[in-house]
């Protein structure tokens, strides 16, 4: 786990809790745009967008950066961790398609045609990179 004179660095733990904040809000970002959608607006995907990427792109990158800082060791991979990871890549991946289509084809798309792919992929992959945690953390 985290090396134990590492453990109590303020500076280090709130950069780690920091990340996990910055995940929080890139995923959360999408709350105002569901409310806008539900209430009949047309908000544009690029003005959420930004935000979710920076969130859940620089959190877990901060928050790996803050766990070698504080000398934790690096995460086992397991099989399930690597069905996980490519659960979550496939899920990133559906957007592919999607973009090509909106604005390289210029093709009337719809988000909620991918969504429905994305969050079943990412939702299946963070499961089972939790249960590979829990996993881990019971072993030791």
């Amino acid at each position: 786990m985290v090396a134990q004179e590492n453990a109590y660095n303020p500076a280090m733990l709130i950069r780690y809790r920091l990340a996990t904040a910055l995940i929080w809000v890139g995923v959360l970002a999408w709350v105002p745009f569901i409310i806008l959608r539900v209430a009949g607006q047309k908000p544009s995907l690029y003005l959420f967008l930004p935000f979710h990427l920076l969130g859940v792109i620089g959190g877990p990158r901060l928050r790996a950066m803050a766990r070698k800082e504080m000398g934790a060791a690096p995460p086992q991979k397991s099989k399930l961790y690597a069905i996980g990871q490519i659960l979550v890549l496939g899920a990133i991946l559906v957007w592919m398609p999607y973009f090509y289509l909106t604005l390289i084809a210029k093709a009337p798309v719809e988000v909620s045609q991918f969504l429905p792919f994305h969050l079943t992929g990412l939702l299946s992959g963070l499961g089972l990179l939790l249960v590979d945690f829990l996993r881990q953390r019971q072993k030791s």
